[in-house]
């Protein structure tokens, strides 16, 4: 048999051109895709501008769903904190800012604050929500995008938030490893921790930032270990009012479940604390007396804890009480707030500290455009403080950190004229160290409490969105002759 093998040779060579061809076509091309991808990637990154835009409310809500859908999907609830029951120790004075002094101030009785364990090895998981922005509204200015929108939307200033950023840069490195600020200020360390988390928090920190991460979870990590099984952070109402109010809002930011067990316990307290009349005295005495400048502390943990979704059933009825305190007891007649008084009506002399702090706590409870907010407003406008810094000597930041947040609260003129004036009066005054900065020479404790409230003032723009953005002004009435006839609105 003749076998001609040139031509066995074509017939290979015709039919396997086609599909090695295509072989060698398809790897090219694979080859230059590549390529083509390694090289876009070591581009440098385009830049993306933000623009802030403002969301209608059913739009926040339907995104409320999605993100509190995906959150609760990523968060596992971690086992419950175990406590051990403290041990008794002094508590530490909180004495009464400058312009309240005269008024019994400065008890020194009661059971101290419980010792706790900092390290909370029992359970304290940092199961960190994806976004800050798991809360609407009022929260939902504290990030990046959102704080620029609200500096421009405000009249805040880069100035004012440098100001800031050195103001949580000192006091991250002043925090002690346990978790809390006592050795740059003994004064009250529960307290002063639960200021300096504020801060932190009002900037939309969370345990999952990068450069203050660490610093944010330890200061919740020494709060919960201060808290005894009975809830109470300290014998003390103003260092418990402080604590609650901070981990209640760090619960609110975070959804970390260890702090929603601290809140729930906080909560319980205050709510057991309260007054017949609605208000608060030291050590959450039941007597005739009230103190506002203590009940001011218990006004905004329980703000912060209607914020935060806190299910405690006789949270509304309790802040029913306080809206009908500060209006029929702790307001005087077309004037300001006094500083304490008793349950038949007798009240001291209006203050400026205590007219900022009676003129914000009804505005954040939900009454901004009631009688008593109004006339608190012309009182302080009536009555101007001096906004003067004295080097050496004490300075009204008791005073000037409630009525920034109450004009603010009010916008129009009144924030307008007051603005410029307290924003600039901080700025010049920090002391600068670098990167680092503070102010020195408050009303009350040492330097760690004086740069928590002036930090607190500067963030103003951005902690909460001011009542005539986020609520309508509800009806204007006379305070109501019983409890459950007042309207509690907020948002």
């Amino acid at each position: 048999m003749n076998i001609d093998y040139q031509d066995v040779m074509r017939t290979i060579k015709q039919h396997l051109w086609g599909p090695v061809g295509s072989v060698l076509f398809h790897i090219l091309l694979l080859i230059g895709l590549v390529s083509f991808s390694v090289g876009t990637q070591t581009q440098k990154a385009p830049e993306v501008a933000v623009t802030v835009m403002e969301t209608k409310a059913d739009t926040l809500d339907k995104i409320e769903e999605v993100v509190k859908k995906e959150v609760e999907q990523v968060i596992t609830p971690p086992d419950q904190v175990v406590v051990d029951q403290p041990n008794v120790a002094t508590v530490s004075t909180m004495d009464v800012p400058s312009d309240t002094v005269g008024s019994g101030a400065g008890n020194s009785e009661g059971a101290g604050i419980g010792s706790g364990d900092p390290s909370l090895a029992a359970g304290f998981e940092m199961a960190v929500s994806k976004s800050p922005l798991v809360m609407k509204g009022l929260y939902a200015q504290r990030t990046a995008g959102g704080r620029k929108g609200a500096l421009s939307a405000f009249g805040g200033s880069g100035r004012g938030e440098e100001c800031v950023l050195r103001a949580l840069r000192w006091l991250k490195a002043k925090q002690d490893e346990d978790g809390s600020w006592s050795k740059a200020d003994p004064t009250s360390a529960p307290a002063m921790a639960g200021l300096a988390l504020l801060c932190f928090l009002a900037h939309g920190e969370t345990p999952g930032s990068v450069e203050f991460g660490a610093t944010v979870e330890k200061a919740m990590k020494y709060l919960v270990g201060k808290q005894n099984s009975a809830g109470a952070f300290s014998a003390n109402s103003y260092e418990h009012g402080i604590c609650t109010y901070a981990v209640t809002e760090a619960f609110g930011l975070t959804k970390i479940m260890a702090l929603k067990e601290s809140m729930d316990k906080g909560i319980q307290v205050i709510i057991d604390g309260q007054q017949a009349i609605g208000g608060y005295d030291y050590f959450y005495k039941k007597g005739p007396r009230w103190d506002l400048s203590v009940s001011g502390w218990q006004f905004q943990a329980m703000k912060a804890a209607k914020m935060a979704g806190c299910s405690n059933e006789k949270l509304e009825e309790t802040v029913v009480k306080s809206i009908d305190f500060l209006r029929k007891y702790a307001h005087q007649p077309t004037q300001g707030y006094g500083y304490s008084g008793d349950d038949v009506g007798s009240s001291s002399s209006s203050t400026p500290s205590m007219t900022g702090a009676g003129t914000l706590c009804l505005q954040l409870l939900g009454r901004p455009e009631s009688v008593e907010v109004r006339s608190g407003l012309k009182w302080l406008n009536d009555h101007p403080m001096n906004l003067e810094w004295t080097t050496g000597g004490k300075n009204a930041v008791y005073a000037w950190y409630y009525i920034t947040q109450a004009k603010f609260q009010k916008g129009g003129a009144d924030w307008k004229d007051w603005n410029p004036r307290f924003s600039t009066l901080l700025i010049k005054n920090q002391i600068i160290e670098g990167k680092l900065g503070h102010w020195e020479g408050g009303d009350w404790g040492k330097d760690v409490y004086t740069t928590a409230m002036c930090c607190l003032m500067l963030e103003v723009y951005y902690r909460y969105l001011p009542t005539f953005k986020h609520s309508e002004a509800t009806a204007d009435a006379p305070p109501a002759a019983k409890t459950d006839d007042v309207v509690v609105e907020v948002k």
